[in-house]
């Protein structure tokens, strides 16, 4: 194995130096902008990685220290983006390889493969400045057993549990993807004619592998008391419930993948399908009667277990945040790939290669467009907080820091234009209007003013009582019985909201 796969990057390696750069230029894109995403502003304050005690992710804490060099984490800039880089251009070698035929990779399927690490879902992942390259590994160990596929059922076994415990223990988003690359192997090689009884025994011992991990990573949150709090995010649904719960889960999950996608990427991705669908078909060398039907199901398991352990919990985790996600950005890379395939001239091979490099560019450069939108979020962000730092600090004292406010800062004009194309971006991208923890700690670092912002609801007082105290363009600040107000007027957030629905 390690001689052929030696071969494969000596053969293509034009083609992965590519990759590299693809993913180098887009993360480093991501990572100047200096955006601290969620929870890096308090690990950039703080210093503590703690996502083996918050989160069960052990291997990702370990890690965590090892490119540090040290327990105590500091922010290292674009040096952890450009790891995550190499680390997913190792993903997508890996990932090549194992649907490479006689170690030819074609110039289409090298591009299809960065979309295994950025595609929109998965942004939110690589976006954290200290946990991104570990969220990365949870999707290469998802990878590497199946280099061993075709050795002893014994070494894939092994192989097969370690890898999956690793990826419990990095990031649980990636728990769809060893299953993506099973079926997608299982049904290449059962259209190529490949003996049923031999697949057949592959998947059980996927099976069995796959359950004895999830079984060791269970043990191992029972042992973890700080799991308990983090209510229903690691709630798994009660067995009565289940198939109700899965239903609703995967209801969600469509439906979300829906809506938060740019038309564009929807309507290449039908065409990719309808695409995948003839070639495989077509190409088959089995009876094209069975092979439709099971192509059909590979697309439809694919799909749906790309969401992974998620499908099981008791809430839909997908209403919460486009990471939970990212397994289908997976599943839709490998149908790139293999579309990418074996491309001859002939007008079908050229059509599916026009479809996939069209959804590839699209979804490329989307990632910029991210990285703009983060950069203009930000700069708003900053600029809003010295100019309300700045009105407040006459009023605020050492025994009243507590200020009440109807919204926090507003968003980019930019952000609200983008997000009419990309709507996405609004679960994507924070938004400055809200009062959660991250962007409180981030205005008083930005200010040192170490406020209290409390949300407070006008529309129940009588403004009349108020004594306003400072008036301008952006905000409205009244005193009340010794206690500070600011007001700002919701109607863009309205008139945003309202456009984005009938996108």
């Amino acid at each position: 194995m390690t001689k052929s796969l030696f071969n494969f990057i000596k053969e293509n390696k034009e083609k992965m130096f590519f990759v590299l750069f693809l993913y180098s230029l887009s993360l480093f894109s991501i990572g100047i902008v200096n955006y601290p995403y969620i929870d890096d502003i308090s690990r950039r304050l703080n210093g503590q990685a703690k996502f083996g005690e918050h989160y069960a992710r052990y291997f990702s804490e370990f890690s965590a220290y090892l490119v540090q060099g040290s327990r105590h984490l500091t922010d290292q800039g674009v040096a952890t983006f450009l790891l995550s880089a190499f680390l997913l251009t190792v993903t997508s070698c890996l990932v090549l390889y194992c649907f490479s035929k006689n170690n030819k990779v074609s110039w289409i399927s090298a591009c299809a493969s960065i979309i295994i690490g950025l595609n929109p879902w998965f942004l939110e992942a690589i976006s954290f400045r200290f946990d991104g390259p570990y969220l990365v590994l949870s999707v290469l160990v998802s990878v590497i057993p199946f280099l061993f596929f075709d050795s002893k059922n014994s070494i894939y076994f092994v192989i097969s549990i370690i890898s999956i415990f690793l990826m419990f223990n990095s990031y649980q988003g990636s728990s769809g993807i060893y299953i993506i690359i099973l079926l997608s192997l299982v049904l290449l090689r059962l259209l190529e004619g490949a003996d049923f009884r031999l697949l057949i025994k592959k998947i059980i011992t996927s099976f069995f592998s796959y359950l004895i991990a999830v079984v060791m990573y269970l043990i191992e949150m029972s042992l973890n008391p700080q799991l308990a709090m983090r209510g229903d995010n690691t709630k798994m649904a009660a067995l009565h419930d289940m198939p109700k719960a899965i239903y609703n889960n995967l209801h969600v999950y469509f439906d979300k993948l829906y809506t938060q996608s740019a038309r564009i990427w929807f309507y290449l991705f039908f065409l990719a399908i309808v695409a995948f669908v003839i070639y495989m078909v077509v190409n088959s060398k089995i009876n094209r009667c069975i092979a439709f039907p099971v192509t059909l199901l590979y697309l439809i398991l694919c799909s749906s277990l790309s969401y992974g352990i998620y499908m099981f919990l008791s809430n839909p985790i997908a209403l919460q945040r486009p990471r939970y996600m990212y397994g289908f950005g997976f599943f839709v890379s490998i149908v790139l790939i293999i579309l990418g395939s074996r491309t001859k001239f002939r007008p079908f091979d050229f059509c599916k290669g026009i479809v996939t490099m069209f959804l590839v560019y699209y979804l490329y450069t989307f990632t910029f467009t991210y990285s703009s939108v983060l950069y203009m979020q930000k700069e708003t962000f900053v600029s809003q907080s010295m100019l309300l730092a700045e009105d407040l600090n006459d009023y605020i004292t050492d025994n009243d820091q507590t200020i009440y406010v109807n919204s926090f800062l507003k968003d980019s004009h930019v952000f609200h234009n983008t997000a009419l194309n990309y709507p996405i971006l609004i679960d994507l991208v924070p938004s400055n209007s809200s009062l959660y923890w991250p962007n409180l700690l981030w205005f008083n670092s930005i200010t040192d003013l170490n406020v209290n912002f409390v949300e407070y609801n006008f529309d129940n007082s009588n403004k009349d009582k108020f004594e306003i105290i400072e008036e301008n363009k952006l905000w409205d600040i009244y005193r009340l019985d010794d206690e500070i107000y600011v007001y700002r007027d919701l109607q863009e957030i309205d008139y945003f909201h309202g456009s984005v629905k009938y996108f």
